[in-house]
């Protein structure tokens, strides 16, 4: 309940220079700064491993997702996984900013395949 109360209910406003604008109520997040904060990101987020068959790494709110790719099938496994991150993401009201999404291709013969996330191709 406490952590209920502590989510629930809140406003908020930005003040400049001594202006400030009127309140309004936040509807969705977890307060900026706040030591539960990060706690409770990663307890969202912490089920994100199980839908997914590539390697992943999670780190505060930068997630990573790494697959070897060797064969055209690897490099479709990879897409599917980013498919499943799309639908775990609409499904838990995440949105990965695509802008900030990008693509490394490491190796001489790596055939530098595209890959699209929330139909966008990844830079």
């Amino acid at each position: 309940m406490w952590i209920s109360n502590w989510l629930s209910d809140r406003k908020q406003r930005v003040v400049i220079n001594g202006t400030h604008s009127d309140w309004i109520t936040v509807t969705s997040g977890v307060p900026q700064g706040s030591v539960l904060g990060p706690l409770l990101f990663n307890i969202c987020i912490n089920n994100l491993v199980e839908v997914l068959h590539s390697k992943i790494s999670l780190f505060a709110d930068d997630t990573k997702l790494y697959k070897g790719i060797n064969t055209d099938e690897d490099s479709i496994l990879l897409q599917m996984d980013l498919d499943r991150l799309e639908t775990w993401a609409d499904k838990w009201q995440m949105r990965f900013n695509t802008d900030k999404c990008k693509v490394m291709h490491m190796g001489r013969n790596n055939a530098s395949h595209s890959y699209i996330l929330n139909g966008k191709t990844l830079g």
